[in-house]
């Protein structure tokens, strides 16, 4: 059976029929229309509910395909297929993912074992019987017992507390086969420390650098074997130190003598010998002393980034200007003082014109005196009242920029 969901959202929007049409979504107050799901043969088998109602648990063929019952919305299943796997437990259980059915299993019948969603076959230790521990006194096949911190013992519930250290004349009882002073320190470890190295650990978890009685850093990694002493530095990495570095050979910087983190595996240090460019994996040209390169270049670049540099300051030497980085800063800088000079000269100019216009207008009134005439006060007083604003600014500008005095 082939279901679609495109199939459903096609044959499921609105629809105007009539409650009783059985091409309707049969639940109350749904108006869309039926769902379907192709055979192999291509053949429609349509469901009694819209797709946002059919169940998703599928059927044979001859059965109808489709769960007869619908589902809520917002759930994968109905409730009948929903329920807990364990009989007589009316609990919905949780759902696992995936998109073929699975019987789903509450919290208080799934296996406790660690991402096991399995139904647990035993009531004292809740486990699977994939994950069901037997206890490690010999010839006893009693369940581990299940601490209060959901962990499990590694002895039952008749040796816990009563179970003597299995290390030779420890008089210690406990609730494992050894005692915490004998047992490996790596987590959830029950074999018994090395004997001879005298360290914390197992042979299994001892650190394989010489005379080193410490445990593994990554216990849960195959092919980590050092302790956090002799373990790299950089974060996640698992190999052994290089030598006097804190790091290992691929994270120590490639420099002679130099022991800091490298930027990249196999690259150089970023504070003295990596190129300045953060994304170049490649080393500086002062860290590279044989090199015949790099003769009038930035020695704080690569070969690569150096010349490119180089270039684009070579593309500046217009006209035969010959500007350098540093010319190039200082013709920037100065464009500030040339445009204060031309806010001077045009507030020099106004003022000049203005004045011009106050002569005339003066001359004008004069001439109209003589004549008995009355010119207009209004203009006048207006050109006036800009005159005045200029002389204003004009001040501004003699307190704002007092070594300006070309007036």
């Amino acid at each position: 059976m082939v279901r679609s969901d495109a199939s459903y959202n096609r044959y499921s929007d609105y629809s105007e029929v009539m409650t009783d049409d059985l091409r309707k979504c049969q639940v109350e107050g749904c108006h869309r229309r039926h769902a379907f799901a192709r055979d192999d043969s291509g053949r429609k088998v349509y469901s009694r509910y819209c797709s946002d109602h059919t169940c998703a648990k599928e059927y044979p063929e001859d059965e109808g395909a489709h769960c007869a019952t619908p589902r809520k919305l917002g759930d994968r299943y109905c409730p009948d297929h929903q329920k807990c796997d364990e009989p007589l437990c009316t609990k919905m259980g949780e759902n696992v993912g995936g998109r073929d059915y699975i019987r789903w299993v509450c919290i208080d019948h799934r296996c406790t074992f660690p991402n096991c969603r399995a139904r647990a076959t035993d009531r004292q230790q809740r486990r699977c019987d994939a994950h069901f521990t037997e206890c490690a006194v010999p010839d006893c096949k009693r369940p581990c017992h299940l601490g209060r911190n959901g962990q499990l013992d590694q002895v039952c519930a008749v040796h816990y507390g009563n179970y003597r250290c299995l290390h030779t004349d420890c008089p210690r009882f406990t609730g494992s086969r050894y005692c915490a002073a004998h047992r490996c320190a790596v987590r959830d470890c029950p074999a018994a420390r090395h004997a001879a190295g005298g360290g914390d650990a197992c042979p299994k978890h001892l650190c394989t650098s010489a005379a080193c009685t410490r445990a593994v850093l990554y216990p849960s990694r195959p092919r980590a074997a050092h302790c956090v002493v002799h373990t790299c530095k950089t974060p996640s990495c698992a190999s052994p130190r290089d030598g006097a570095s804190d790091f290992c050979l691929a994270h120590t910087c490639a420099a002679p003598t130099c022991r800091a983190e490298a930027r990249f595996p196999d690259g150089h240090c970023p504070a003295r010998h990596a190129c300045v460019v953060v994304t170049c994996p490649r080393p500086r040209l002062s860290a590279v002393p044989s090199s015949t390169l790099g003769v009038g270049l930035d020695r704080d670049r690569c070969a690569v980034h150096a010349r490119a540099r180089e270039r684009r300051s070579a593309s500046l030497d217009v006209d035969g200007l010959g500007l350098d980085w540093e010319g190039l800063r200082g013709r920037f800088d100065m464009s500030g003082e040339r445009e204060r000079e031309r806010e001077r000269h045009r507030l020099s100019d106004d003022l000049e014109r203005l004045r011009r216009m106050e002569r005339e207008r003066e001359a004008t009134r004069t001439w109209a005196d003589v004549r008995g005439g009355q010119p207009s006060e209004r203009p006048r007083e207006t050109e006036r009242e800009r005159l005045e604003r200029l002389q204003t600014d004009m001040e501004d500008w003699r307190r704002r920029y007092p070594s300006w005095d070309g007036w």
